[in-house]
């Protein structure tokens, strides 16, 4: 005999997936955000930072 879920079975399944989303989706933001900044860190090697002349 086959067991059908129940409404509360198939809302817990749909949150547990938006929340795995919404964790994948707020990841790559962080990934993105830790990548611009090593891209764009002027700070030289003894920690004190670079500024272009004008």
């Amino acid at each position: 005999m086959s067991v059908e879920p129940d409404d509360l079975d198939m809302l817990l399944s749909a949150v547990r997936k938006t929340i795995n989303d919404n964790q994948q989706f707020l990841q790559g933001l962080i990934d993105e955000t830790v990548d611009a900044d090593t891209e764009f860190d002027n700070v030289d090697e003894n920690g004190e930072e670079e500024f272009e002349e004008l």
